[in-house]
Parts: structure tokens; sequence; C-alpha cells
């Protein structure tokens, strides 16, 4: 785009310059968002934007705070009685937006609505394990069928998020839609939706925490849709936004010099991977997928271009920010695993062990930004000398998502490609969170995430024995026998784990985000810096 482009996009979006003083009635705060949202409905805020709407509405019995520590949101307390049964003392003070009260005909719908699969939500997969939801008085009980490592983080995220029953079942036909919207506690308002330009919501001034409400110095909360990356930033650089999360990794220096922003980076839970189709020649051979594994100079690759975006990858299929309780162990176990080394003598002895020893053409699916761009080439040079030729299929973003999801099959109802550059990140703090979707069968075929289609039955049986295990020493070891089979199967290779960037005008504070934060980025913090 030529210069005068920029200054005309610059100039339109100064018409949207927020408002500032920290004191002052009127306040509004706008925040850039890479694309529109998928509804006003926390039951389908499964992305990195739709999300970072919903939970200005809407409120969970729980939260993850920035350590990651769960602690109650319309909870009084939680606790485990055992290892079956999780005990939550609800708030009896709750009103949502409209002044009407919250009652535990509320949560307990909320609830039996995620856990529905024909409920219409994302989340029916997270409750599969639970036996009973029920209450007496105040307090809620939730039983499973069997014991869980990971069920205590959800009624912490998007998937315990309370709305009103009866205004859903008042906007059944048209809830979370622009006209049908939403109810909720949350300290914000739904209050319009204009499809691909902005979501508009206003503080609620009925908000039941009367001091966070007192504190709350946004009276009117913008969301912008900017799908172009300059045009994003440019609204940035020019204060016509003032926040975005979805900031484009390849313009990372340039905002990191922008002398009227802050650019945030903290470690995520998320990783950027090749992913091979295991159920397709010639990746179906495992020595194949092994050459390749020691055929890329990653860690040149992650000093040159990745830099800041990500950290460099390892066999792990998660990175530090998982690690947990654990860390330790992991660390030892990286330590003495043989790691995915740069070696063309040992990638071009197992080619020769393969099926295909003289090399073979083959295809990888690229989305369409830069730093994607730059994974295709970077591979179809480094793949040159096994005499792997390497045609890259550019895509847009949607379609890659949709390739990644097994959208695209081919006439044996296989997943249409041979190579996919993707990514995942883990919806809680665990390390379930990734290899629970990206390795187990389930996921493999259409609409699933395990976009190596990788098939074990001794890997499923050891992802749902971890998960089940509640102790911590017996869970790794389940967990180290999993990563020795994988590591050894190579049915992705991670080129790094991805940080989470975040871009804030200086004339405001308050809004720190943090690995889980980007699900929850509390907006009734920000304070004027001044």
């Amino acid at each position: 785009m030529k210069k005068i482009g920029y200054l005309i996009i610059a100039l339109t979006l100064a018409a949207f310059v927020s408002c500032g003083g920290g004191k002052s009635k009127g306040v509004t705060f706008t925040v850039a968002l890479s694309e529109d949202i998928r509804a006003v409905d926390p039951g389908l805020a499964w992305n990195y934007v739709t999300n970072q709407v919903t939970n200005q509405i809407t409120e969970g019995l729980l939260t993850l705070d920035m350590n990651n520590n769960i602690v109650p949101e319309l909870a009084k307390s939680w606790r485990q009685a055992d290892d079956l049964t999780y005990i939550y003392e609800v708030r009896e003070d709750i009103v949502f937006s409209d002044g009407t009260a919250m009652t535990m005909d509320d949560v307990i719908f909320s609830f039996e609505r995620y856990r529905d699969p024909e409920g219409g939500t994302y989340f029916a997969d997270f409750y599969a394990d639970v036996e009973s939801i029920s209450a007496v008085g105040w307090q809620l009980t939730i039983k499973l069928s069997k014991p869980s490592a990971v069920f205590k983080y959800i009624p912490a995220i998007g998937a315990g998020r309370i709305i009103s029953k009866a205004y859903y079942e008042k906007h059944r036909d048209d809830f979370g839609t622009a006209q049908g919207g939403i109810l909720a506690s949350g300290p914000f308002v739904y209050q319009s939706w204009t499809s691909g330009q902005e979501i508009v919501l206003k503080k609620n001034t009925n908000y039941w925490d009367k001091a966070k409400l007192a504190a709350n110095r946004i009276d009117t909360l913008v969301y912008k849709v900017i799908p172009e990356d300059t045009t994003r930033v440019i609204a940035l650089q020019t204060g016509s936004v003032d926040f975005s999360a979805n900031v484009p990794l390849d313009m990372l220096d340039q905002l990191e010099q922008d002398k009227n922003t802050t650019l945030t980076s903290v470690d995520s839970y998320s990783l950027n991977y090749l992913a091979f189709n295991t159920q397709r020649p010639p990746f179906n051979d495992v020595n194949v997928r092994r050459a390749v594994s020691h055929a890329l100079n990653l860690p040149e690759f992650n000093a040159s271009i990745v830099k800041s975006a990500g950290t460099l990858g390892t066999v792990l299929p998660f990175g530090p920010a998982l690690y947990g309780e654990n860390a330790a162990q992991w660390e030892q176990y990286l330590a003495r695993t043989a790691p995915y080394d740069y070696d063309l003598a040992k990638a071009k002895q197992f080619l020769a062990r393969s099926a295909y020893p003289n090399g073979f053409s083959a295809k990888v699916i690229v989305g369409d930004t830069s730093l994607y761009n730059q994974r295709g080439l970077f591979l179809q040079e480094q793949l040159k000398a096994l005499n792997i030729n390497v045609e890259i299929m550019r895509t847009d973003g949607d379609l890659q998502d949709t390739y990644q999801m097994g959208g695209v099959l081919d006439s044996n109802g296989k997943r249409d490609y041979d190579m996919l550059f993707g990514g995942w990140e883990a919806d809680y703090p665990d390390l379930d969170g990734t290899i629970g979707i990206m390795y187990v069968s389930s996921q493999a075929g259409q609409d699933g995430y395990n976009a190596a289609a990788y098939s074990n039955p001794r890997i499923d049986s050891l992802i749902e024995a971890q998960r089940s295990e509640v102790d911590s020493a017996k869970r790794f070891e389940l967990q180290s026998q999993f990563m020795n089979i994988v590591v050894n199967d190579v049915p992705y290779i991670v080129f790094d784990y991805g940080r989470r960037h975040s871009v804030l005008n200086k004339k405001y504070t308050g809004l720190a985000v943090s690995p889980a934060w980007l699900w929850v980025l509390p907006m009734q913090n920000v304070r004027s810096a001044q």
C-alpha cells in the first residue's frame, strides 16, 4: 500500500480516538480485534477474539488470576471433597446487569447447557466425565464418573460462564446475535454489534461488586474489527485504538520502537508446528518423518526469523508455561532425550531406511501471514538436501483453519494434505489441554484438531490414564511414557512455543496480560497512567 494510503487510513481511524482521563466521565476505551467475533455467547467463544468480548460481559463461579491460580468469582469458595466431588459455595448477592437476581437455576442451567452435546456450544467434551450437577440452597455440587486431574479448571474458563436462564429462553432463537444479545453479570453490558465493524459495551451500573464498580473508569468499551495488520498497527500508533492483543508478529520490532505504546510479551500455552499427515504416503512412513526432523536447522530459523515472537521448540508438544508442578522433571526429561537436532547425515540415514530413499515431492499447507510464509520457504529450502521437493500451498487463515480441523477430505475420507503448518493453544494451564487434543485418535478425522491424523491405541490409553490420575508423580510417569512414544513416532515437529503479545497506549496502565489472561483481560482494571 502506498504512503498516501496509510495516511488516509490513519486519518479515517482518527475519527475513533479514545477519550482520556482517569477520573473524567464518558471515558471510552477502544480495542482492536483482528477479526469479527463469532457470537456474543461464551459458549461459542473459543478463539482469541470472541472471548475478549464475552469475558467482559460474563463471569464464572471461578476464574484464573495472573499466576494461573484458580480463585473464586461468583462463588465465595470451592473445594474438592474427594476425587469425584466438587463443591461450590455460590454468592447470594449476584445480580444480572438488568438488576434481576442470579439464582441457582441460572447456574445449573448454564452448566447443563455447556454439558449438553446438543446445547449448541463448543464445550460438551469438557463435561464428558460429569455424572451429575445439583444444588442444595446456594451450594452447588458436581459429581464426576471418574477422577480428573483437569476438571478443576473448567468452571474457571469460558466453559463455566454463567448466563441468565430466563433471558436465554426468551431469546432462544436469537441469543448471542447482534439482535438478541446476552444477559449476564459481568462489569460490562452488551450494547451493539455491527458485523465486521465494531462491538460496543457499556459499564454495568448494576454490577454486584460495588468496590470494582466504583473503581471502573471505563464507561464505554469499543471493539474495532481491523483485519488488516498494517492498519491495526497504525491505529495503535496514532492512538485511534488503545489496546490490542491481536498483534501481527512480523511487526513486533516496529511496535517495540513506538514511543506512544507499550509492547508486552509473555509466555503462552501455544505452539506452532509442522504436522505430517501420518495416514498418507509418504508421511505414513516413520523414517521419512524422522529424516525431516533432522533436516531442519530450527535454531537458526528461530534466531533469524521468529526472534521474540516465540521461543525455540523442543521434542515436547508443550512449552514451559504448561510444565506446572512437574517443571523440574520435564527439564530432566529433555536433558536425557535425544532432540530433533539438525544433522543432515542422520537425516539421510533415516531416509535411506524408508520406502523413498531417493526423495519425493510433497505439498505443504501454509497460512497467509508473513511468518507462516517464511516457515514454508524455510521447509522448502532445507528439504532440498534430501531431494524432497516441497510445493507450498498458500491459503487464507480461514481455509488454513479448515484444513487443520480436517474440514477438507480426499475421496477416501482422509485429510487432504501431505503436511500442514498449524498451531494450538491449551484452554487451561495443564499440558493435557495440548496432548489430549493434538494426539488422540478421536480428533484425527473430520472436524478434529489432530492435524497429524495420528492414531495409536496405546497413546489414546495413556492420554486417558494421565487425565484421570490425580497423583502428580504417577501422572508424570504416564505422561513421560506418552512422550517416549510420540518423540519416536514424530507426528509433529514443534517450530516454536508462541509468546503472548499485547500493545497498550502509554496513557493507560493496569491491563497486564499473562498466559491465562488473554481469556480474562479484565478491562475494568484500566487506569490513566497520569
